[in-house]
């Protein structure tokens, strides 16, 4: 179909889909918490339905970012930065688990070895998963950056 945008709506419109997508991306998480919170226990009946789409937006989001070679548009794409977003995920999974663990079970020394637990496992999941979607995705940008002939000698 013929596109009746010029570039300056083009460009305004891919800028209201992009807030749009993160809009989305942003409101499922909160609504996901706000729904554990409510019931005092993650309740995997309650949350499917956001937990599916938040996962799909969330893998079709890096994957798709992967592919093109594109990291972030502030965040170096190196080790400290991979180590400070896991701490963050970290400590953010922490108090959310906090909360709801000390909700439902009121046991402060159960709910605090269980929150750390929670939150090491995460710290190193999401630390081996940032490591290893940026080295694809360094490979990736030399494959883009690389010359014509040097990606023949690649393929080589």
């Amino acid at each position: 179909m013929k596109n009746n945008l010029d570039e300056m709506q083009e460009l305004q419109l891919l800028k209201i889909e992009h807030n749009g997508c993160w809009l989305a991306f942003w409101l499922l998480l909160i609504s996901m918490a706000v729904q554990s919170f409510a019931y005092g226990r993650i309740d995997i009946r309650t949350l499917a339905g956001e937990w599916i789409i938040f996962m799909i937006l969330s893998i079709y989001l890096a994957v798709a970012c992967v592919r093109k070679g594109i990291w972030d548009r502030r965040i170096p794409m190196n080790l400290k930065s991979n180590l400070i977003a896991s701490a963050f995920a970290a400590i953010c999974i922490g108090i959310f688990n906090a909360i709801v663990i000390y909700m439902h079970y009121r046991k402060p020394f159960g709910t605090l070895a269980a929150v750390l637990i929670i939150s090491a496992i995460t710290f190193v999941v999401c630390l081996a998963i940032l490591t290893f979607l940026m080295k694809i995705t360094e490979k990736k940008r030399a494959e883009m950056d690389a010359e014509p002939s040097d990606v023949d000698d690649v393929k080589k």
